[in-house]
């Protein structure tokens, strides 16, 4: 199987993402339309036939969490689909790629840095005022790092790079007789 081009490895991943994508609307949509409601509701009738629900405090941030981080796993599939198909009609090497990488790598920065935030402070709130409650809500103390989303966002940086020098070059070429 060749890698780009039509019927290739490019267009299966390309309709992979197809595919993560409408899953990705799909969860959106629920946790919108069912996730947000159903938490709000909840906060106001009894409903004594849940088990020692988590305290508002860190369910709340976690709502937010998974909401922004199903808009970002939504924007990262949306610009690596417009890479792939670049990919499939032969052609990667576009400006568009690095800028595709570029908004890749800075989105996937800004959300590990809005969650680092939102987790520690869940985590200090609940320190000041939940009176233990990080043991049953499973959250951990102190400032958690993700290793392998920033070693990721380096590569994306370096990649960016890569395909802007690229298109400088397959841009040079064209005007070379």
């Amino acid at each position: 199987m060749q890698a780009l081009g039509r019927k290739s490895f490019a267009s299966f991943l390309c309709a992979s993402l197809d595919v993560a994508r409408w899953v990705l609307i799909a969860l959106l949509a629920i946790m919108v339309f069912v996730g947000i409601p159903a938490y709000i509701i909840d906060a106001y009738v009894d409903l004594s036939w849940v088990t020692s629900p988590p305290p508002g405090v860190v369910l709340w941030p976690g709502m937010l969490v998974f909401i922004i981080s199903l808009l970002v796993a939504l924007v990262v599939v949306m610009r690596l689909r417009r890479i792939f198909a670049t990919l499939i009609e032969g052609d990667p090497f576009v400006p568009e790629n690095a800028v595709h990488l570029r908004v890749i790598w800075m989105t996937l920065t800004a959300y590990e840095l809005m969650r680092m935030v939102v987790t520690s402070g869940a985590v200090l709130t609940l320190n000041m005022f939940g009176g233990g409650a990080p043991a049953t809500t499973g959250l951990r103390g102190g400032l958690s790092i993700n290793g392998g989303l920033w070693l990721a966002v380096a590569v994306l940086v370096v990649l960016a790079e890569v395909f802007r020098e690229g298109a400088r070059l397959r841009d040079e070429q064209k005007l070379t007789i």
